[in-house]
């Protein structure tokens, strides 16, 4: 990725060894980690004026997310940026990021060294509490106050305010649900699961190798941080927690019971080996019956669909899982502004996230971007709701955060998980018992835990 020379004279001096920045969450209690859980048509061609930025050359600043390589969000975002450009000539957002599976180390590999190289950036709920807690985020309520959405965010942003300041805002919220092709349910007689006895044979039976399988989840050792976002939900079906405080629980009876389910569907159902951008393509060519993942994959399984020719979106439908509880895990994805960018680029950046919050515009974006959960009220409309055929399942499920399942290991959450994807590996490809993989999972998450929490 290519310097950017403004940042030069805003550049922080300070340099963080690992350990230094991992300890940084240790005062991340306050933020408040349990709370996890104006008329305008800029749209268009109507001028927008940039406050406080000088006029007489453009200012470019990069947006740095994961969103650029996901098949339909990439695409919403794209328009949303034409958007803005068309609105105003003052202002020019540059791409920047890498795929998912590598964005949060590349994120914690650059804070180590020195300073993020961009002037907005994406999280997932674990990166902000660490960027927040390490004074990497800008305060940004002066945009929601000039969007006018200030007093009608959702209480998920609880956890980015600090001393009467706003910390980031809500670019994306997803929620876990069973996302399902309708077609093969009914082409094959399969009823939707309701028990998890029903959901280990419904996926077996939608099972026909090689051409179609009953249910994916992300599982190849080369992209531990997609398994593991997906894995965290498998803790759920027995009720299980993956650490209680700054106490690991891998080895305990509702995590073991949660991998040997998961190994029951991969022996059974899965297409095995398969890494997620193929199962993309496979679920949208309609070979996937099943997925226990986010609202947000309903995006990248149509923009498939429709690449190949097809038209799988008309057959996704979604229901709750299949387990007593109906407890989903609820993320909240926000964008921020770097702290250590220059003062230009950084009005410049909320000069971008004013005019993306406007309502009329950020309803533009949830809708390009088939998202169903707003940052406010007002950021969604009840028609484009009721025109979406799968959304009654995710509606269903009961929400909860990442920290009610990751204690305070949230802030060291792609630590955790690499431990646990690694030891699962051995499960899946190895046949070593559950309990023994756990095990050794459980001893390393105890040392890591003594570590960063000492």
């Amino acid at each position: 990725m290519s310097d950017n020379k403004s940042y030069n004279d805003k550049r922080t001096k300070r340099i963080y060894s690992r350990r230094e920045f991992l300890k940084m969450g240790a005062g991340a209690t306050a933020l408040g980690l349990t709370a996890l859980g104006a008329k305008s048509a800029l749209a268009g061609n109507t001028p927008f004026f940039a406050p406080n930025i000088s006029r007489q050359t453009a200012k470019t600043i990069k947006l740095m997310t994961w969103f650029w390589n996901e098949p339909g969000r990439q695409d919403a975002w794209r328009q949303m940026v034409e958007l803005f450009h068309a609105a105003q000539s003052d202002v020019r957002i540059e791409e920047a990021g890498w795929p998912f599976d590598q964005y949060t180390d590349n994120i914690l590999i650059q804070v180590q060294s020195g300073m993020i190289d961009a002037d907005l950036f994406t999280n997932t709920p674990d990166l902000a509490i660490r960027m927040l807690a390490a004074s990497q985020m800008e305060p940004i309520e002066s945009v929601a106050d000039a969007a006018g959405i200030n007093k009608d965010l959702s209480k998920a942003h609880d956890f980015l305010r600090k001393d009467d300041h706003l910390y980031g805002l809500d670019c994306v919220t997803v929620k876990f649900g069973l996302l399902y092709n309708q077609a093969l349910f009914e082409k094959d007689g399969v009823a939707v699961p309701t028990t998890i006895d029903e959901w280990t044979a419904a996926a077996a039976a939608l099972t026909h190798r090689p051409d179609q399988f009953g249910i994916y989840s992300p599982h190849v050792s080369s992209a531990p941080e997609a398994t593991w976002f997906t894995l965290q939900q498998w803790a759920l079906p027995y009720d299980g927690r993956w650490a209680d405080g700054k106490k690991p629980l891998v080895n305990s009876e509702p995590i073991i019971n949660g991998m040997k389910l998961f190994k029951t569907m991969y022996d059974s159902s899965f297409p095995q080996g398969t890494d997620e951008a193929t199962a993309i393509r496979m679920y949208g060519n309609g070979q996937i019956a099943m997925d226990l993942i986010v609202s947000a994959a309903v995006n990248a399984f149509k923009a498939s669909g429709e690449s190949s020719g097809g038209n799988v979106y008309q057959s996704l439908r979604s229901a709750v899982p299949p387990w007593e509880s109906k407890r989903v895990i609820t993320r909240i994805h926000p964008i921020a502004v770097n702290a250590n960018a220059a003062d230009d680029n950084k009005a410049a950046a909320k000069t971008f996230l004013t005019w993306l919050y406007t309502p009329e515009n950020y309803q533009q974006l949830l809708e390009k971007a088939l998202d169903v959960i707003p940052a406010f009220p007002q950021g969604i409309r009840k028609e484009y709701l009721d025109s979406l055929p799968w959304l009654e399942g995710y509606q269903a499920g009961v929400d909860i955060t990442p920290p009610e399942v990751m204690g305070d290991f949230i802030l060291y959450n792609s630590e955790f998980g690499k431990i646990v994807v690694n030891h699962l590996q051995e499960v899946l490809t190895a046949n070593r018992p559950v309990e023994e993989a756990m095990g050794d999972a459980q001893t390393e998450l105890e040392a890591l835990g003594e570590r960063v929490f000492a």
